[in-house]
């Protein structure tokens, strides 16, 4: 992969260009935009064609825009944008590529070496090519639907905050403001490296994404999710000399109420482990719910350990947002 692709931004932007656009060696002074996708009237490839050519003209050909895409030459829209893009490769060919007959297979080199990809959809109910150009450190100029707008931020060149460049109009003018907008950032090489290094840190995490969908599959059957990286938090032992239940319950009260403030823990009830004995060998385990400030009835636990088929009731404590479960250890323990 780094041999096809480069191991960083300007070796697969050198890449690009001599690729598709036939240079010698890399210029960065010439902005590479890029779209890869399907040229169908939802992705607004046709906004791209009727842009490229008075971008070409008004920077005298310094700049490179590259289509990757198959075209449907049986429908209608696709059709038209393909004849459009072979054209303006046609006419200019060291600023202008598509292939819209063949399957586009440099994504990754895409991601990575492209200056900004260009996401002019006109709906885009998630979308995850900006993620992929986010990965690679890439900003986004996308419009403002969607997934895009929840994910693309105008960068702000005097708080230099923001991944891209977003327009709010669908039409040719919007998105050629925004175009133009980025060349300007790309034209400052101090802003333009911090809007790099924003695109890269807005790149989603795979196991974040996991854990919300686990949440939402959980609520959907009235159970709540517990990520096993939070559950490795839980003490597996707890010390029976200094703990029972009545002096837990106290000192996260009172660590609740002043933060600053040690306990008194002497002269309470019986430790824990006189707790154990009297009551057939219970363990007690503490939980931490993340649930405060809500009004909850009643918490039980259950799971996938035994097919949901046991729910263990649990004391909630909304004050301290705390659950206490009283369970016999398994025959393993």
């Amino acid at each position: 992969m780094k041999e096809q692709v480069g191991t960083d931004h300007f070796e697969a932007k050198r890449k690009l260009q001599q690729k598709y656009f036939k240079f010698l060696d890399l210029n960065d002074d010439i902005p590479v935009f890029a779209f890869v996708g399907r040229i169908t009237s939802q992705k607004g490839v046709h906004l791209i064609c009727e842009c490229a050519e008075q971008l070409i003209k008004k920077l005298n050909g310094k700049i490179n825009i590259l289509v990757g895409g198959p075209a449907n030459r049986r429908e209608p829209y696709a059709a038209r944008c393909a004849n459009d893009m072979e054209n303006l490769a046609r006419r200019y060919p060291s600023s202008f590529w598509a292939a819209p007959n063949d399957f586009f297979t440099d994504g990754a080199l895409v991601n990575l070496g492209a200056d900004f990809g260009v996401m002019p959809s006109a709906f885009e109910p998630g979308g995850i090519v900006q993620h992929e150009f986010f990965v690679g450190g890439t900003p986004v100029v996308a419009f403002k639907t969607g997934g895009l707008k929840d994910s693309v931020y105008e960068f702000k060149t005097d708080s230099k905050e923001g991944n891209g460049m977003i327009f709010e109009h669908y039409n040719r003018e919007n998105l050629l403001s925004a175009l133009e907008r980025a060349i300007k950032v790309f034209g400052n090489k101090e802003d333009y490296a911090v809007l790099r290094k924003n695109a890269f840190e807005s790149t989603m995490d795979g196991g974040r994404v996991a854990e919300e969908w686990c949440k939402e599959f959980y609520r959907l059957r009235g159970k709540f999710f517990t990520a096993q990286c939070e559950t490795e938090k839980v003490p597996s032992e707890w010390d029976c000399e200094k703990y029972n239940e009545k002096r837990l319950n106290e000192y996260i009260y009172e660590s609740f109420i002043n933060p600053n403030k040690e306990p008194d823990i002497e002269n309470k009830l019986a430790p824990l482990s006189e707790l154990v004995n009297r009551q057939n060998n219970t363990r007690m385990v503490i939980f931490k719910i993340g649930m405060k400030n809500r009004k909850i009835g009643t918490v039980e636990l259950c799971g996938s350990f035994n097919d949901w088929a046991t729910r263990f009731r649990m004391s909630y404590d909304n004050l301290a947002d705390t659950c206490l479960l009283y369970t016999s250890p398994s025959p393993r323990d």
